[in-house]
């Protein structure tokens, strides 16, 4: 806390409805007009969001496992989807396959996805026209459910500064109805956007009822750029297997995450990492074996460009923000390969 007090960054998640791109989605289906559905209410959060976003809804119909609040049918929404609405907004479950496993909870036999936020949207899809869903900020590199995603935003927490001057935007007079804040379940991870000092990556999904030629992806209120035109700037995909990562006499060094400072992932000569240990599961900094003569200054260059065009989009992000504002990213062996393979 001192530490944020001397560098006077604060961080705040804000509210993400209030973003333009929700805002324009919200005036096209003519939010005002429809009766929403929050098909995993909690204890009636997003309702407060859509509030202080000075939206409003003609009304709301509300359903959770275990409502945290007067005015929520219980419903296993998962199993028993409602029927019969036009628009949804929610924050759905998030659980991996893997940690429910690993943690003993039970996870659906009814889906193949690897985590319950993604059997979660698929229902929403399935029976809602109009979506919008607060998920982790790595589904937009999943590559599902694309044809309707009209807009997909990385919700990154904002200094003060920023989030004084997001304030100063002006929005419809209309207001909706204040509800009280809450969280879901303890059984399921669910991310609140209102908290302070919030750093897990966490995105805003937002879908329309008709196929969608490119996805808008934005950083809050900054448009970064369609999906397919950001792919462009990727280089081509390398199944080369003679890169071999984790070669303890490799003759390229990898440091694949960035610090908590800056955008600091490189490649390096593999001699900087001569006193760290190679593992074979190690994702974070390791050598490669490449069989031809490397041009580290050259590899370093081509990835500067990839991240620069890209905006990070196809770096996963994990919890934590760099000093610059920015999440922590990580580069996965798939665009390493590419990147080094000539």
């Amino acid at each position: 806390m001192d530490e944020k007090r001397a560098s006077g960054r604060y961080y705040t998640r804000g509210n993400p409805f209030q973003l333009e791109p929700f805002q324009m989605w919200a005036k096209e289906l003519h939010l005002e007009q429809q009766i929403t559905l929050e098909p995993f209410a909690g204890a009636k959060d997003i309702p407060q969001l859509i509030d202080a976003a000075h939206l409003r809804c003609r009304d709301w119909a509300f359903f959770d496992i275990a409502p945290g609040a007067n005015g929520i049918a219980q419903r296993d929404t998962l199993a028993d989807f409602p029927h019969g609405f036009n628009v949804c907004i929610t924050n759905p479950p998030w659980l991996a396959r893997n940690s429910a496993t690993r943690r003993g909870l039970p996870f659906p036999e009814a889906t193949r996805h690897d985590d319950l936020y993604k059997y979660a949207l698929e229902q929403c899809l399935t029976h809602c026209e109009w979506v919008a869903v607060i998920i982790p900020e790595a589904f937009i590199r999943s590559g599902l459910f694309l044809q309707r995603l009209r807009d997909f935003i990385s919700l990154v927490p904002q200094t003060q500064n920023e989030k004084e001057q997001e304030n100063t935007r002006h929005y419809p007079s209309d207001k909706g109805r204040g509800m009280p804040d809450g969280i879901h379940t303890v059984d399921f991870r669910r991310v609140s956007v209102m908290f302070e000092d919030t750093e897990h990556p966490v995105g805003l999904a937002l879908f329309a009822p008709y196929a969608t030629p490119d996805v808008k992806v934005w950083r809050n209120n900054q448009l970064l750029g369609g999906l397919n035109e950001l792919r462009t700037h990727l280089p081509m995909p390398s199944s080369n297997r003679s890169i071999v990562f984790n070669d303890p006499n490799g003759n390229l060094g990898l440091i694949a995450i960035d610090n908590t400072v800056s955008a600091s992932i490189r490649f390096c000569p593999p001699a900087e990492l001569k006193d760290y240990p190679i593992r074979v599961h190690c994702r974070s900094i390791t050598k490669i074996g490449v069989p031809w003569d490397v041009d580290i200054e050259m590899l370093n260059a081509r990835l500067t460009t990839i991240r620069e065009k890209t905006h990070d989009v196809f770096l996963t992000a994990f919890k934590g923000l760099r000093r610059d504002g920015h999440y922590r990213r990580r580069l996965d062996w798939a665009l390493t390969r590419a990147i080094v393979d000539r």
